[in-house]
């Protein structure tokens, strides 16, 4: 069941007519799901990715191997490429994507608890770092998710 931001954020994006998708590695579908468990999300939601391994954001999203190996893939480049991608292969208005370390174990030298989030608005693309160490896994990741939602926010109110 979506929360009551998700809930707003979709409804206002049906009211916009903001179409959106979503690449997500640290969420696994999560952020996806609450999109979709909104009655209406279809007339908004035109699918998405969820592409946990390095190699799948590379033959799914068109993120640079060299970008992955250059800054490691919880990096705000491949969150930016990821946004990007998805934005690309959906045509879609707003594009988020989600990369990080949830723990327990860093990831690439990356503490647990840190992510980035990338997100494209109509062509302009941009990508936010989330640290917060303290949080179990899913805790985490639930976290990302309304942080995703209250940038999204920012930009369509």
């Amino acid at each position: 069941m979506a929360n009551k931001l998700a809930h707003f954020i979709v409804e206002t994006l049906i009211e916009k007519n903001i179409s959106i998708t979503a690449a997500e590695s640290l969420t696994g579908g999560l952020f996806q799901a609450q999109i979709t468990s909104v009655p209406g999300s279809s007339a908004i939601f035109r699918g998405g990715f969820v592409t946990y391994a390095d190699e799948i954001k590379t033959q799914l999203l068109g993120v640079p191997a060299e970008v992955i190996q250059q800054y490691g893939v919880v990096s705000y480049e491949v969150a930016v490429a990821m946004a990007n991608g998805a934005q690309h292969n959906l045509q879609t208005d707003l594009a988020i994507s989600f990369t990080g370390a949830a723990g327990p174990a860093s990831l690439e030298g990356q503490a647990a608890g840190t992510a980035w989030i990338g997100i494209n608005f109509q062509g302009q693309t941009d990508a936010y770092e989330i640290q917060q160490p303290d949080l179990s896994r899913n805790d985490f990741r639930e976290f990302c998710c309304e942080q995703a939602f209250q940038k999204i926010s920012d930009l369509v109110l």
